[in-house]
């Protein structure tokens, strides 16, 4: 590098600060530092690559300023495949020029045996998408200074000086020059065709991380005033109101003004900024998973529909901040109208939040504008954001899904979406929920409050140490397969202007919900805060000397190692020291010493709070705990037997959990060799028996049994309940379920937010009905079926003799 090169560095550097995003973060994009390099840009541009040396300095690669030199041969780092914007350049001969030298280095390949590495890098300098300009607007300062990849030398310098400390780098998967000679040679037509795919990967991955251009706002709604579906709703709007056109249409822009988003990347750059400082007070890192699949979904042209989990206000800013950071576009957010207040709500909607009513109820001029809203930005190409659980979860399980947004999605569909519409599931998890003390209050019965801007200021005085955040994204779900697969002739549905409701949209969108929700838990994270919570919780004093705390923690999380849940589980790397130490420091369990050794405990608040993160992972262990639970219940059982108990328990666990399980046997059969393998229970033929109940392993397996007792407490007590009044009306056994909880939960000193909350209640009572545990019989009373009988039977066995007891006493 010379010394000209090296003081244009240091002197751009104040100016110029990148965002780096590899495809494979683990492995800086797959690239072998031993073997040259050659960086394939967009353009050859001496500002790119000032940017481009920040980011090779961070991943310990050589600059681009420098040459690849083999055996006495030597080349150019770097090619750019576009030329710079320029009257004074010919395109034609910067093509020939870039093609030579291409060829150049597949001959060098050739010559030496040696390989070169062809890394593409994009470079953005801002992520603005650009606007479809309305033809009769002026054009403006910002029309000339624009954020173009090619831009002139004048340009590049107010480029720098206004979007410079927001420039981002993508590297790609590196293409061996080697393999391209074996298969092709190294002709100038195997050049061409390097430099012509690269062209192309770079402009579908300008699309991945800026997007499609918006549409002025006011442009836009008169676009959408002139769909076919919005004039048909407006003539019926006339008609319904005697009104004229003109009116409806003011009816319908005046929705569309409460509705729409108004995106402005501007807003998301330094929402940007101000988030980074944000997280870095409060947390002590935010961790992203599974981000690569999300890259290749959008530089193929999908679709991509976010479906995350609800657990905080949090999540809007969070996903949005993650997403932005991959190198992805930010998506259109679809928010509750309660949030739209001031100031709140402009600022929201320049982030890209659009606002919708909970009811749509009574107002079919509001529903076909909200329709084709959604549907305009499906068909423009805008990623979209919404919660299936419809609010935020107060018991820290996934909620039952909200249907309406994502029959809207498969209606947009039928309205004749060209492109694949992909759901993304989106797991996130918190060491720390801040509204986490309200949930309880309201579960209780205290009215929620409503968002204002005292929230907000509350909120910020608030901030601490929240730990660590973690956004796992799940396996994507292909709407377009699903669709295939439930409804083959839906194509043949496909109307531009009425809204269609075929037969079988109802049960399609009821079962990609569930999937969606299903995925989501898939994608679970085991972090420092629920595993403390998993541990201590199961312990009846809510307390653990600390040795046998760590130790019960390895036993989980290596019980999710070696029978996982599922592959897109994440488990923590440090060790349960750590974790236990972490959790002092995040004040979510206290430590005690005596001369005996540390204990560490809950006090009765932190024990109430902490089952909300427990709640965030239960799942993972429901069918271990079962399994558990009858051994730790029966002196011998058999491998049979828990199978039995397991399958007639799974459905009501589907149905709360959204547990995925479907090798229901094989995973009992993997359980049962784990607890063998670590010398917990011994397997003579069939029969299986705990080795030593005195043991070590004996307590991890009573201890793991007990996380699913409020579950399983919940289950008995409204069986039970049928049983003991011989018959009962579903809103009876509703009420009486939530009022013998709150007697239990005083009983036995229960610290369990689920037991208040009437939609868990009202949810297993429809399971019950639906699995056929219950029938009912002319007067509208239900009674239990002989399932429902064996099933109650089969969780009144892997209770404690005491709960059973209060249980059956009850009422």
């Amino acid at each position: 590098m010379s010394i000209l090169n090296v003081l244009m560095y240091w002197l751009t550097r104040p100016f110029i600060r990148t965002q780096l995003v590899t495809d494979e973060k683990n492995s800086e994009s797959g690239i072998d530092s031993s073997k040259p390099i050659s960086y394939v840009l967009m353009t050859d541009s001496y500002t790119d690559k000032l940017a481009l040396k920040q980011a090779a300095k961070r991943l310990n690669l050589p600059s681009p300023f420098g040459s690849i030199d083999l055996d006495s041969d030597s080349v150019k780092r770097t090619i750019g495949v576009k030329p710079v914007d320029s009257i004074f350049l010919n395109k034609d001969h910067h093509a020939k020029k870039t093609v030579k030298t291409g060829q150049a280095m597949l001959e060098l390949v050739e010559r030496t045996g040696k390989d070169i590495q062809f890394v593409p890098v994009m470079i953005c300098w801002g992520r603005n998408p650009g606007v479809e300009k309305d033809t009769n607007r002026k054009t403006r300062l910002m029309d000339i200074i624009t954020q173009t990849l090619q831009a002139s030398p004048f340009r590049k310098f107010m480029i720098v000086l206004l979007y410079g400390r927001s420039s981002f780098i993508r590297i790609s998967k590196p293409v061996s020059l080697q393999k391209m000679v074996n298969d092709y040679g190294p002709s100038e037509e195997t050049a061409h065709k390097l430099v012509r795919v690269a062209r192309i990967h770079f402009e579908r991955q300008r699309i991945v991380a800026t997007g499609p251009k918006v549409m002025e706002r006011q442009a836009f709604f008169n676009s959408m005033l002139a769909s076919p579906a919005l004039k048909k709703a407006l003539h019926e709007e006339m008609e319904s109101k005697d009104i004229s056109l003109e009116e409806a249409k003011a009816n319908a822009k005046k929705l569309l003004e409460e509705i729409a988003g108004d995106y402005n990347e501007n807003y998301i750059r330094m929402g940007s900024r101000i988030l980074t400082w944000v997280w870095n007070k409060i947390y002590n890192g935010i961790r992203v998973h599974n981000a690569d699949k999300l890259r290749d979904l959008a530089q193929k042209g999908h679709e991509i529909v976010y479906v995350p989990c609800h657990r905080s206000h949090m999540d809007y800013l969070l996903l949005t901040y993650v997403i932005y950071h991959e190198g992805l576009v930010p998506p259109h957010i679809a928010a509750g109208i309660n949030l739209n207040f001031w100031p709140a709500g402009p600022v929201f909607r320049k982030a890209g939040a659009f606002f919708l009513r909970r009811s749509f109820k009574g107002n079919k001029l509001y529903s076909a504008v909200f329709r084709e809203y959604l549907s305009q930005l499906f068909i423009k190409g805008y990623p979209v954001k919404y919660y299936t659980e419809g609010g935020r979860s107060r018991t820290g399980r996934l909620l039952s899904p909200k249907t309406g947004m994502l029959a809207m999605t498969i209606q947009s569909m039928l309205r004749g979406v060209d492109r694949p519409i992909t759901l993304v599931p989106v797991y996130i998890g918190y060491e720390h929920v801040m509204e986490v003390n309200t949930y309880l209050s309201e579960l209780k019965g205290k009215s929620k409050e409503s968002e204002s801007i005292f929230g907000i200021f509350k909120a910020i005085k608030n901030l601490k140490n929240y730990g660590h955040g973690d956004v796992n994204f799940g396996e994507p779900i292909s709407l377009n397969e699903i669709m295939n697969e439930q409804a083959p002739d839906w194509r043949s549905l496909i109307n531009p202007v009425d809204v269609v409701k075929p037969n079988w949209l109802t049960p399609v969108v009821n079962h990609t919900a569930n999937k969606v929700m299903g995925s989501i838990n898939d994608a679970a994270v085991l972090n420092t805060v629920n595993l403390s919570a998993l541990a201590l919780l199961t312990s009846d004093s809510h307390a653990l000397p600390r040795v046998e705390m760590e130790a019960l923690i390895e036993f989980y999380i290596g019980l999710q190692t070696s029978v996982p849940y599922s592959n897109l589980v994440k488990t923590p790397t440090e060790s349960a020291s750590a974790i236990i130490d972490e959790a002092i420091l995040l004040e979510k369990v206290d430590s005690d010493s005596d001369e005996y050794g540390t204990i560490i405990k809950l006090d009765d608040k932190n024990a109430i709070l902490m089952s909300y993160y427990r709640n965030n992972v239960v799942h993972l262990f429901a069918i271990a705990a079962i399994v558990a639970a009858e051994l730790t219940h029966s002196s011998k059982t058999s491998s049979d037997k828990i199978k039995q108990k397991v399958t007639n328990i799974l459905p009501l666990l589907k149905n709360e959990m959204f547990i995925t399980t479907e090798d229901v046997d094989g995973y009992v059969d993997k359980i049962i060799g784990y607890f063998a393998q670590n010398d917990i229970i011994e397997v003579s033929d069939d029969t299986l028996s705990i080795r030593n109940r005195s043991s070590l392993g004996s307590l991890q397996l009573s201890l793991l049994a007990k996380i699913m007792k409020d579950t399983l407490q919940r289950y008995a007590l409204a069986f039970n309940r049928i049983q003991q009044v011989h018959g009962i009306q579903r809103s009876e056994l509703e009420s009486d379920c939530l009022k013998l909880a709150k007697r239990l939960l005083t009983l036995h000193d229960i610290k369990a937010p689920e037991y208040f909350d009437k939609k868990i209640t009202s949810s297993f009572v429809s399971c019950i009905k639906e699995q056929k545990y219950v029938e009912t019989d002319e007067a509208g009373l239900m009674h239990l079926t002989d399932a429902g009988k064996a099933t109650a039977e089969d969780i009144n066995s892997l209770l404690e003799s005491d709960i059973l007891q209060s249980l059956q006493s009850l009422g």
